[in-house]
């Protein structure tokens, strides 16, 4: 079962890439997922793979909780260490996992528990930046989501891909939801 999920959500992806386009922002470069529920309750965690299709490193991941249930976010971006940006032409699994993000074999990377506190749902911004020739998009950075410990995995929806880049309809930046 796992194998035929990774290969619906491999071929989802690459038709999503194919459809894109190839009009691509130069220079500096930022993609922000805004993710509106997530959850520090046990057994509803979010599993994102995330795959860079363009020519381009990204050079920066955090993640910012910008609302929570029980109180006003702090609203601090949190940074990922170094090592733990998706490089050009790789796939990246980012797991959120009751109050701490977790990146491929399950190295914690950023520990949530000052801005999140007791409460049950957050939501927050994931933002990806790049500072090569051609950067990144929402349609070379691509994002789907699960949530919970059921196998197969509930698709999550409800999240957005926003980007800063021109090349959205009109040459402007492109808005996606999930």
């Amino acid at each position: 079962m796992k194998k035929v999920l990774i290969v619906v959500l491999a071929f989802c992806m690459a038709i999503a890439f194919y459809m894109g386009g190839s009009v691509i922002a130069e220079g500096s470069t930022n993609v922000y997922y805004y993710l509106p529920y997530l959850t520090t309750v046990s057994g509803a965690q979010v599993y994102c793979m995330v795959s860079n299709f363009s020519t381009d490193d990204v050079t920066s991941t955090t993640f910012t909780v910008m609302a929570s249930s029980l109180s006003q976010a702090s609203q601090t971006a949190r940074t990922f260490p170094i090592i733990n940006n998706v490089g050009k032409g790789r796939t990246q699994l980012i797991i959120f996992s009751g109050q701490t993000i977790t990146v491929d074999t399950g190295t914690q990377v950023v520990d949530l528990t000052s801005d999140t506190g007791s409460a049950n749902s957050y939501g927050g911004t994931l933002k990806f930046s790049s500072s090569g020739s051609t950067g990144v998009n929402c349609k070379t950075l691509l994002m789907t989501c699960f949530q919970g410990t059921t196998n197969p995995k509930r698709n999550l929806v409800g999240y957005l891909c926003e980007d800063d880049s021109s090349s959205g309809p009109g040459n402007t930046n492109n808005l996606i939801g999930y």
